[in-house]
C-alpha cells in the first residue's frame, strides 16, 4: 500500500483480545492527528460496528481482499495515513511493515497442537516473524505464570519485543438507556452473564474480581447470532438463580442491539485494553512509521 502497514493478528482460535489492541492503537495513532484505515475481514458486523463507534475519526474497511477495500478507500477520496491490518497474521498478501502478534495470557497456545487437535492455527515457528508480541490479560495470571510464558516466548521469538497489557474496567451502563453506573457499586451483587466471544472466561473472571457474584454464565460460540427465544431463557434462568442482574460485554451487545435492550435490557460492560508495560515500545515504533518527531 502507498503508506505505512501495521499487522495485528494471532496464532490461535478464539478470543486473544486482538480487536482491543486494535482499537487502541488506532486511538493512539489519532492522538498524533494521524488518520488510520482498518482493514477488517469483517466476520461478523458487530466488530466493524463497535470500531467505528469506538473510533469516530478512523477509516474501517470492511472485506475480506484488504488491497480491494484499500483500493477503494483512496477512490472515495479519504486520506489515510497508515493501515492497521486487523487479523493479519494469515495474510500475506499484504506487505506489512511491522507484525504484532497478541497472545492470552489465560490459554496462550492451548494444547500446543494446529486445529482440529488443538487451537493453533498456524505453528509456533510463525512467532518468528513477529516484531511485537503483546501480551493482554496479565492481570489474570500469577506472577509466576507469567514469567514461565515470557520465558517460552523469548526461546520461540528472541527478535520480539515484549508489550504486557489488560482490559480495564470503565463503567456498566444500561442496554437501553445508556445511564452508566460503576461496576464498584456491584460488588456483593448476584449477577448472570451471557456472552459470545473468544474467551468468555475472562469476562467472567473480570466481574469476580469486581466481587459480583457470578451466579450463571451462559456461553456461546464466537460472534454467534442471539435469538429471542435463547435471550429469554438466559432472562428465564437468571431469575431462577436468583439472579438481580444481567451483564453481558459491549461486543455482545453491539451485535444485536434492539434485540438485547427489548428482550434483556441488560448492563453492559464497557472495558477497554490498557498496557502495563512496553508502551515506549510501541510509541517508538509508531513514531518511526508515522515520521512524528519524539
Amino acid at each position: 500500500l502507498p503508506y505505512p502497514v501495521i499487522s495485528v493478528g494471532n496464532l490461535t482460535w478464539g478470543g486473544t483480545g486482538k480487536t482491543p489492541f486494535v482499537e487502541y492503537l488506532a486511538r493512539k495513532i489519532g492522538t498524533h492527528r494521524r488518520i488510520p484505515l482498518v482493514l477488517t475481514r469483517g466476520y461478523s458486523h458487530d466488530e466493524a460496528v463497535e470500531l467505528q463507534s469506538h473510533l469516530p475519526t478512523a477509516v474501517i474497511g470492511v472485506g475480506k481482499d484488504r488491497a480491494k477495500v484499500a483500493e477503494r478507500v483512496k477512490n472515495e477520496k479519504r486520506h489515510v495515513d497508515i493501515a492497521v491490518l486487523d487479523d493479519g497474521l494469515q495474510h500475506q498478501v499484504l506487505e506489512r511493515d511491522v507484525d504484532i502478534v497478541v497472545i492470552n495470557s489465560l490459554n496462550p497456545f492451548g494444547n500446543g497442537k494446529l486445529i482440529p487437535r488443538g487451537i493453533l492455527r498456524e505453528p509456533l515457528t510463525v512467532l518468528t516473524r513477529a516484531a511485537i508480541i503483546v501480551l493482554t490479560h496479565v492481570n489474570l495470571v500469577s506472577p509466576e505464570e507469567l514469567k514461565t510464558l515470557k520465558a517460552k516466548i523469548a526461546v520461540l521469538a528472541p527478535q520480539a519485543q515484549i508489550i504486557e497489557t489488560m482490559m480495564e474496567v470503565l463503567f456498566l451502563y444500561r442496554a437501553k438507556t445508556k445511564v452508566r453506573t460503576s461496576i464498584e457499586k456491584m460488588a456483593g451483587r448476584r449477577v448472570a452473564t451471557f456472552a459470545a466471544v473468544g474467551t468468555p472466561r475472562s469476562f467472567q473472571l473480570v466481574l469476580q474480581r469486581f466481587l459480583l457474584k457470578t451466579v450463571r454464565n451462559f456461553e456461546f460460540l464466537d460472534h454467534h447470532e442471539y435469538t429471542k427465544q435463547e435471550l429469554l431463557k438466559v432472562k428465564e434462568v437468571a431469575q431462577s438463580a436468583g439472579a438481580e442482574e444481567i451483564i453481558t460485554t459491549e461486543k455482545d451487545f453491539y451485535r444485536s442491539r434492539e434485540l438485547i435492550a427489548d428482550t434483556l435490557n441488560p448492563l453492559v460492560l464497557a472495558a477497554r485494553l490498557r498496557i502495563v508495560s512496553g508502551e515506549e515500545i510501541l510509541t517508538e515504533r509508531l513514531f518511526r512509521l508515522l515520521g512524528v518527531k519524539n
